[in-house]
């Protein structure tokens, strides 16, 4: 059985073929990388396995104007797929460092010599102008192709961020201060891929008298933080 849950407005994340967002009951998804290859279009796409990890699957897919979708599979639950949207300024970050590489004329396969498949599996895909390349790896000494890796995850933690507190705030609104400290721990270590996208949502919970009041001002604290760029 598959779940969807519908996003709320101004989330990020990336994928390469078809994203969602997280909210109260996300359903909507897109199509933007079904048939890239064939038409012409620009996909970016980020799947990473591991079966041994409680979240065993991630996908990120978006276009060029950065709208996709994000799925994930947790052990034991059903696939979730959020309704994705990413900055253009991250989409340019993506674009400029495939062009560094020469994604789609080079031949490299950036897997290291030694193999590290029990930290995950990641696979890459871009696709551009009728053209699309797959690259797969658990481990990469190529700077640029671990940036993207970088970004990928950063943007799979954000929606995942963003996923538990839609939830927490409709199901359990107790537990959203332990959901925030979570999100503020993950900002100050630059693991979410665009802080600013989360404004939206900080904005919601600051306002919502449903949630305890140590949520709502923990809120309003991380917002000033982001727009000072903290």
């Amino acid at each position: 059985m598959h779940k969807s849950l519908l996003f709320f407005p101004g989330l990020i994340l990336v994928s390469l073929i078809t994203l969602s967002a997280p909210a109260q009951t996300r359903i909507e998804t897109t199509t933007a990388g079904q048939s890239a290859g064939s038409s012409g279009a620009t996909v970016y796409r980020f799947l990473f396995d591991n079966e041994r990890f409680i979240i065993q699957h991630q996908t990120i897919e978006f276009d060029e104007t950065g709208r996709g979708t994000y799925t994930f599979k947790k052990k034991g639950e059903d696939e979730v797929t959020c309704r994705l949207e990413i900055s253009r300024d991250l989409v340019a970050q993506i674009r400029g460092l495939f062009a560094e590489l020469n994604f789609l004329d080079s031949t490299e396969d950036y897997q290291f010599k030694k193999d590290f498949s029990h930290l995950g599996n990641v696979t890459i895909t871009h696709a551009r102008g009728g053209r699309e390349r797959t690259v797969k790896f658990n481990y990469t000494a190529s700077q640029p192709m671990n940036r993207i890796v970088e970004i990928f995850r950063n943007i799979a933690t954000q929606e995942e961020r963003v996923y538990e507190l839609q939830a927490v705030r409709q199901s359990d609104p107790i537990s959203t201060p332990a959901q925030l400290r979570l999100l503020e721990t993950e900002l100050k270590a630059k693991r979410i891929a665009d802080p600013q996208r989360l404004t939206p949502l900080l904005e919601e919970i600051r306002t919502d008298e449903s949630v305890p009041l140590i949520a709502r001002n923990h809120a309003d604290r991380l917002i000033k933080s982001i727009q000072k760029g903290k």
